[in-house]
């Protein structure tokens, strides 16, 4: 399925992406659009303002709001999300407001992606993998505390 968010990707729609293509649809693909363009007929958009799935302010993160829809129950994905909430609407892109010592990291590295990639699928394509890292850094926490 095609996905249709805005351009110049941050940190909540990397993580979305990166949420759709490895819980919700795993052939998606992505394409990028201005805010003001009209969403093509055909394709699932997201954090746009005519969007099913988008952002509520003060409220919820696109991811937030994906979680809901698509009633995702995957822990360590669940955790990501509660990094993400935190600089994005807790926070509110304040880095000295975060809540939790991981946010921070993750939050500039995804934002660091834009800087170093020359097209919005670059960005996404890097920020996968290091979600997927972390991803994976979350669950050997989580089962070393099992120990």
């Amino acid at each position: 399925m095609l996905w249709i968010t805005r351009q110049n990707p941050h940190i909540d729609r990397c993580a979305s992406a990166w949420l759709i293509k490895r819980l919700i649809d795993k052939n998606a693909e992505f394409k990028f659009i201005s805010k003001d363009d009209p969403i093509p007929k055909g394709t699932t958009a997201f954090t746009l303002p005519k969007a099913e799935i988008k952002p509520v302010e003060k409220e919820k993160t696109t991811y937030d709001a994906l979680i809901e829809k698509y009633m995702i129950q995957d822990p360590i994905a669940l955790e990501i999300g509660k990094f993400i909430h935190d600089f994005e609407i807790d926070a509110e892109e304040n880095p000295d407001k975060v809540k939790f010592r991981e946010t921070l990291g993750l939050c500039y590295i995804i934002k660091g992606l834009e800087k170093k990639s020359e097209t919005d699928n670059e960005t996404v394509k890097k920020g996968m993998i290091v979600l997927d890292a972390f991803y994976a850094s979350l669950i050997d926490q989580d089962s070393s505390v099992l120990l």
